[in-house]
């Protein structure tokens, strides 16, 4: 699917160039973390094997949530504490007033929702409306909501969250634009011993020395955690989404959440446009107990739960296809979801997942304030190879 992009021949460096921080992964991790290091005054690099978010960037649906998804219970808890406020976070990065400035990232929808197959429990009606989430979900009359709860088939509740969502390649292109640190095409090769990495060398012969190396890989942190003997592991969350073509079908970003689906959402819609077409992209539940099955049978399940969600949407004259994602995170005990981003330092390597794309600038924040770093100057040839932007995987 992806191609290496201006790639230059006949091009070799006499001497080993000098950064402060080699960045290892051009995902939203590894480009968030160049834009935030070279702003504060650091030399840094990101190195790029494929494209720029090739990974899980681009699989994403791009939602910047408050965490309230993981409340359905009805209780709160600490993967709430630490997300709650990331809307508001955001927001200020995308209105330039936060450390990484993201005016001009495509906005899907400013606006998140909620509704339910019927009414919801006590328990939760009154966790929605307690303190703890005091301005960040309010009750909608359907009137005032989007066209597609308008319909009169629809007999259940709406609530509309603080929520937003960006178009993934959108940030991509943005932080691209932000950085004044080098991004390179090349396969790293890490010259090392036991866990201390000396350089790293790339394709066309070139050598990187840098005082830190962050390793920001998503799925490819992994293998480079074994080379390199460190003490942290990795699991990986598969996801089986459902995508859905059809330009007639209404806009629609909002969980569906029902009694029947527990404490996860059924299903998270958003909605996408892409050379001309208008697609829904699907994930919640529907993703997670997707990935044991077949394409076929996923799309079966889907059509189900459409037709007990929304009935009244005709999806006859639309294309279903699927895709298979995969969630990179640090290991966590009896493969529990971890709280928030995962930053470890050993030797002169820096470990980091985000955990989700919503947690980025907390990364950001622990990597800066994990750092006591000098300034060693140094730079990189104009003429070495750039990685390009990756398409969205699942069209």
């Amino acid at each position: 699917m992806y191609t290496y992009f201006g790639l230059f021949k006949n091009f070799t460096m006499a001497n080993t160039k000098r950064v402060d921080f080699a960045i290892i992964g051009g995902g939203v991790a590894g480009l968030w973390l160049n834009s935030l290091l070279t702003n504060q005054g650091f030399s840094s690099m990101i190195l790029e094997k494929v494209a720029l978010g090739a990974g899980q960037t681009l699989a994403s649906q791009g939602m910047i949530h408050g965490g309230l998804k993981y409340s359905l219970d009805g209780s709160p808890n600490k993967a709430l504490e630490t997300i709650q406020d990331m809307p508001s976070r955001w927001n200020k990065c995308l209105s330039g007033n936060d450390s990484v400035d993201l005016r001009g990232v495509k906005i899907l929808s400013d606006q998140y929702y909620m509704f339910s197959d019927s009414s919801f429990s006590s328990k939760l009606t009154a966790f929605l409306g307690s303190k703890v989430l005091s301005g960040k979900i309010s009750s909608r009359n359907l009137e005032n909501g989007p066209k597609i709860f308008r319909a009169r088939e629809f007999k259940g509740k709406l609530y509309a969250l603080k929520d937003i969502v960006i178009d993934p390649k959108s940030l991509i292109e943005k932080l691209v634009t932000n950085s004044s640190g080098q991004i390179i095409n090349g396969n790293p090769r890490l010259i090392h011993k036991e866990g201390y990495i000396s350089r790293v060398e790339i394709d066309n012969g070139d050598k990187i020395k840098a005082e830190r190396y962050i390793l920001a890989a998503g799925i490819g942190n992994e293998e480079l955690i074994k080379q390199l003997n460190i003490p942290v592991k990795m699991q990986s969350r598969p996801l089986h989404q459902v995508i859905i073509k059809g330009n007639h079908l209404p806009d629609i970003f909002a969980h569906a959440i029902s009694l029947r689906g527990g404490a996860k959402p059924r299903i998270t819609f958003t909605t996408h446009y892409e050379k001309g077409n208008k697609y829904w992209y699907l994930g919640g539940e529907l993703a997670e107990s997707g990935v044991k099955r077949s394409q076929k049978e996923q799309i079966k399940f889907c059509l189900s739960e459409l037709a007990h969600i929304m009935p009244w949407i005709d999806f006859s004259g639309c294309k279903f296809s699927t895709f298979r994602a995969n969630r990179a995170e640090a290991k966590m005990g009896k493969y529990r979801k971890p709280d928030g981003p995962f930053v470890g330092l050993y030797e002169n390597v820096v470990v980091c997942w985000p955990t989700k794309l919503t947690l980025v600038p907390v990364l950001g924040d622990m990597v800066i304030n994990s750092i006591n770093h000098q300034t060693i100057g140094g730079g990189l040839s104009q003429n070495i190879p750039k990685p390009r932007i990756g398409d969205t995987p699942w069209i």
